[in-house]
């Protein structure tokens, strides 16, 4: 999966800066919110330990960058770039381990890296598009687990790819509605849902504000 961003990574470099003379090409950014359904599907029940923190909050944020290019009047091929961050406030404090736990934030991010493609609905409806495209994903989990117990303890873990190889590959479809702010720019919002297929379960839901620069 890694092999394949890269290759079509240095396409999309390539075909863009050919581009760049022919005014075809666009900087997009968005920043907005976020439901992860993947957060809230922890089991934190465990006979190893008296309480456990895996889960976190269903809405957070999400932002993110893409570079457009046009392939007609109609349609676009793009390439993007998004953080997610789902957190969770957490108190506790021990009956029988000293540890106390006051206000703190546990966190989940995902790191998604985008290939997609785009098209008006129609030429008398160029403000509305819809979209559609792969992505690879990478993810940063915070887990606590303690053992409230005569001689027990607490253990804090974060997993990521390098200690832990958290990698999902899945697909995407999206709505975008935009309109021209002046000759350059465009204002608008956009909806998209993910798709895991590597474990066949819907992974997010975003709603964002997007603004578009025109080169």
């Amino acid at each position: 999966m890694t092999r394949i961003l890269i290759i079509a990574l240095n396409v999309f470099v390539c075909t863009t800066l050919a581009a760049q003379k022919k005014n075809k090409i666009a900087l997009e950014l968005n920043y907005g919110c976020n439901g992860n359904f993947f957060v809230r599907s922890y089991e934190e029940v465990s006979p190893f330990s008296t309480k456990n923190f895996f889960n976190k909050n269903f809405l957070g944020t999400i932002g993110g960058i893409e570079m457009k290019y046009d392939l007609n009047k109609k349609s676009r091929l793009g390439f993007g770039y998004a953080r997610s961050i789902n957190s969770k406030e957490i108190s506790y404090t021990g009956n029988y381990i000293g540890v106390q736990i006051r206000d703190w934030h546990i966190t989940h991010t995902d790191k998604f890296f985008q290939i997609f493609y785009e098209k008006d609905f129609s030429k008398k409806m160029s403000f509305l598009k819809y979209h559609g495209g792969i992505f690879y994903l990478r993810s940063n989990q915070q887990e606590i687990l303690i053992k409230d117990r005569p001689n027990g303890g607490i253990s804090y873990e974060e997993r990521n790819y390098k200690n832990s190889y958290l990698e999902e590959g899945g697909v995407f479809l999206g709505v975008q509605f935009s309109r021209y702010i002046d000759t350059k720019f465009e204002l608008g919002i956009r909806t998209r849902i993910y798709f895991l297929i590597s474990t066949v379960e819907f992974n997010n839901l975003t709603l964002t504000p997007v603004l578009t620069y025109h080169f």
